[in-house]
């Protein structure tokens, strides 16, 4: 999916957003992703079930678009909180992490989450993870415990988007001088890995689909043979020429 727009109100930048899927190799697809317009606003969620039931595959289609549009009006942690209390209409909750994002010209790019989804933005030359992941690995680094050992627990997720609140939900801002964002599932993340991310940033920056396409491409099926559900949604600005306007793609 490419969607390019002028921005109206400066008429001198467009968001371009590129958006991928690759299903892993257990069916049906866990995850789920959506994105929202709104003028110059574009809101954009990624939503990682876990596990492969009905009910989770259906709470994981169902509830990006409700993250985007609510996030369009009242901000991401409304919309994380509003998309977990859904998981609660079902006889056994869901688990599923969520990452929300939220660029605008003139404004840094607002990220929110929950679980071990993650946002990323690429500057022109680094790669650089924005979110923190909600694992018990990543709480066991944070409190000295060896490397070796916190990362046997990479998969242990603390907390997911039925626990989602504002004692649970993470935010941070992306400057808005990093003019390239990823949002992806922990089928990418796990599975491409940091360098091969950012090597691919270096060479499809310029095409938001084109990098999309290419880093759910990338993910490659762990030692077990098992690869993940892997989604990328792709945020970038590009410049326009001034007097540009309207639908342009």
């Amino acid at each position: 999916m490419t969607d390019k727009r002028t921005d109206r109100a400066t008429n001198t930048q467009t968001i371009m957003v590129g958006a991928s899927q690759r299903p892993g190799t257990q069916l049906p697809c866990a995850d789920g992703y959506d994105v929202q317009r709104r003028g110059s606003r574009v809101c954009a969620a990624v939503v990682d079930g876990a596990g492969h039931d009905e009910a989770v595959v259906r709470y994981a289609h169902v509830t990006p678009p409700v993250i985007t549009h609510i996030g369009m009006t009242m901000g991401g942690l409304a919309a994380l909180t509003t998309a977990g209390q859904m998981a609660h209409a079902y006889d056994m909750p869901p688990h599923a992490s969520a990452v929300y994002a939220r660029m605008e010209p003139g404004q840094p790019t607002a990220i929110q989450w929950i679980g071990d989804c993650r946002a990323y933005g690429w500057d022109g030359t680094v790669l650089t993870q924005w979110s923190t992941d909600q694992t018990m690995g990543e709480y066991l680094r944070r409190n000295g415990v060896a490397v070796e050992l916190a990362e046997q627990h990479d998969n242990w997720s603390r907390t997911g988007l039925a626990q989602a609140g504002a004692a649970m939900c993470r935010e941070a801002q992306i400057p808005e001088t990093v003019r390239l964002a990823l949002i992806v599932s922990d089928g990418v993340s796990d599975q491409v890995g940091h360098a091969r991310m950012e090597a691919l940033c270096r060479a499809h920056a310029a095409d938001p689909q084109a990098l999309a396409d290419a880093l759910t491409s990338a993910a490659e099926a762990d030692a077990e043979g098992y690869r993940d559900d892997a989604t990328v949604i792709v945020l970038a600005y590009v410049s326009a020429p001034t007097g540009a306007g309207g639908h342009r793609g």
